[in-house]
């Protein structure tokens, strides 16, 4: 009776311990799914809280960059075109004789202070990337540029043109900002380029200038607060918008940005 019960005994147990192997592999399993499934979940809300904040941050970018164009327009320019009218009605509020020539110029010149206000308030809408569209907002920082007389500058459009969604072409347009600034700032260039390219599937943006260039294996291997800083950024907002970002540079041949949806 023994003998017989000896391996039903020793079934039962390996029956056991297999069942508890497996009840421990199941729970193990679903503890590794689960820790699995709340770290993407974490990643998943970092990544879109870091999206958001790159939105945000690149929205009161623009709003710096635009009152700041403001204040210059209206010191530099709409200040001086107005000072200017002034000392014409002066002269002529003592002059005996009506000038006519005087009166036509001092014209003109509100005339044109009129017609520089205007665009200055289209830079005062909060909205204007989203209200006008990336091209119409990356002509209006061309033609400021144009205007120093310092730099030719171009924008052309190729393909069908379409919507990007606000938040990736506020992001473009933060990029170009900050693009069309070094040009200024360090490239030397006389003619900076806009092209604007609508594919059936993807987007491409291209920046491109005639200035001195650079040494881009110089800038890349560069620490986090110099100058490669600034490139490092533009990737970096790219890769958000689940874009890609190509430099080529060579010196003294100019340098051209790439940035593709």
């Amino acid at each position: 009776m023994q003998q017989t019960s000896l391996p039903i005994v020793i079934t039962v147990v390996l029956g056991t311990l297999i069942f508890i192997s497996l009840a421990l592999f199941v729970v193990l399993f679903l503890s590794f799914f689960y820790k699995k499934q709340t770290q993407n979940l974490q990643e998943k809300q970092a990544l879109k809280t870091a999206y958001d904040q790159e939105i945000l941050k690149s929205q009161i970018e623009v709003q710096n960059q635009t009152l700041q164009h403001i204040g210059q327009e209206l010191h530099d320019n709409i200040g001086q075109l107005l000072s200017v009218a002034k000392i014409n009605l002066n002269v002529l509020e003592e002059s005996d004789n009506i000038e006519h020539e005087s009166i036509k110029q001092t014209n003109e010149i509100i005339t044109q202070s009129i017609n520089d206000l205007r665009a200055l308030t289209k830079s005062l809408d909060g909205d204007f990337v989203h209200d006008f569209g990336l091209e119409e907002s990356i002509s209006h920082e061309l033609q400021r540029i144009r205007k120093t007389k310092r730099f030719q500058t171009e924008i052309s459009v190729l393909g069908e043109k379409r919507k990007l969604g606000y938040e990736r072409e506020i992001v473009l347009f933060r990029i170009v900002q900050e693009v069309l600034n070094n040009a200024i700032k360090h490239s030397k260039a006389k003619k900076i380029n806009i092209t604007l390219h609508y594919f059936s599937n993807n987007f491409e943006l291209s920046a491109t200038d005639n200035g001195k260039g650079f040494d881009i294996s110089a800038i890349e291997t560069n620490n986090i607060n110099s100058s490669g800083a600034g490139l490092r950024n533009i990737q970096r907002r790219m890769d958000l918008i689940g874009g890609q970002c190509k430099i080529n540079s060579v010196l003294g041949e100019g340098t051209q940005i790439l940035l593709k949806l």
